[in-house]
């Protein structure tokens, strides 16, 4: 198969998919909606492909949180928690002034992850560094309670094992009994997470694709297979996170990259403008001058990578390629 048959195959898997996730949303209107009448929740983890469950483990409905990624989870990339609070304000501002409003109980899970049982296949971001990661996090939980918006806020903190599923709160927050249901029910479900045995393709990458915007789920159903980094986070910061997705999928992942173009799908909400504006060249051009690649001899190059731009409704999770 010729890249350009590659290329086209791929657009026909995320339209796919695109179709798979809106169904499974479809699935559980009655049951998000109901929930979302009481508690506006959001979750923050990190871009991490192997993330894919980690709002499931919460034991929320399907497509009822808002979702923050980034790398490592890091609000803002200089791990400041008092500017990660902010900005997690500044982007959420009118989601939570409503909720306030509405008297809506609010929910905020800080999930980072790790690999317990290989440190090496834990979080990139954090160079594998749980102590770090409980650090940052505990910091920024304890940032966000400062803010008059989120005082009453439930902020829990937990960290998320891409190999085996299950949740381990840490910051004082105890995991409930539905989540350990949850996880198990994960690790039940067939051709979705399994820790009987030592998988590979599970436990480590095997991502290929970059998904840019807020709503990942919208168009990626499967685990292992998607980056996401949120759209509002600083431009610069968003252009280096791509970045570093690319280096772990051409360093680290199990893909074979040979059969499978890197996809960079940069989607927007209806009635907005996308989070980056720049031609297919014009991007390739500004992440090969990251030291992300550079630093590593990797130069993108046009042919091996699909740039895909795509909308989406946040309300029915419909949405078209562009």
């Amino acid at each position: 198969m010729s890249r350009e048959e590659q290329k086209q195959q791929e657009l026909e898997l995320l339209q796919e998919g695109q179709k798979e996730s809106q169904i499974r949303f479809e699935s559980t209107d009655t049951e998000r909606e109901e929930r979302q009448k009481k508690v506006c929740a959001f979750h923050v983890t990190c871009m991490d492909e192997r993330d894919r469950f980690a709002p499931d483990a919460t034991g929320e409905p399907y497509g009822s949180m808002h979702l923050f990624a980034s790398p490592g989870g890091c609000i803002t990339q200089d791990r400041d928690a008092a500017n990660g609070a902010g900005k997690f304000l500044e982007i959420y501002q009118e989601e939570i002034r409503e909720a306030n409003k509405d008297k809506k109980k609010i929910i905020i899970d800080l999930m980072p992850h790790t690999c317990f049982k290989d440190n090496h296949a834990g979080c990139a971001a954090f160079g594998g560094d749980e102590e770090a990661e409980y650090a940052y996090f505990t910091a920024l939980k304890d940032e966000l309670l400062k803010l008059p918006e989120l005082q009453n806020a439930e902020i829990r903190t937990t960290m998320y094992d891409t190999d085996t599923h299950d949740l381990v709160g840490f910051a004082g927050f105890e995991v409930d009994e539905k989540s350990h249901e949850v996880s198990a029910m994960i690790r039940r479900d067939e051709g979705e997470a399994s820790n009987e045995y030592e998988d590979e393709w599970d436990r480590f990458h095997s991502g290929y694709r970059i998904y840019v915007g807020s709503l990942p789920h919208a168009w990626c159903p499967k685990r292992n297979l998607a980056y996401h980094l949120h759209e509002k986070m600083d431009y610069e910061e968003l252009l280096e996170g791509i970045a570093l997705a690319a280096k772990i999928i051409l360093t680290h992942s199990h893909v074979p990259i040979e059969e499978k173009p890197i996809v960079i799908q940069i989607d927007r909400l209806f009635g907005y403008s996308p989070a980056i504006q720049l031609e297919d060249d014009e991007l390739l051009a500004r992440l090969n001058k990251s030291p992300l690649l550079t630093d590593v001899g990797i130069e993108l190059k046009d042919e091996d990578v699909l740039i895909v731009r795509t909308q989406t409704d946040r309300f029915s999770w419909q949405g078209e390629i562009i």
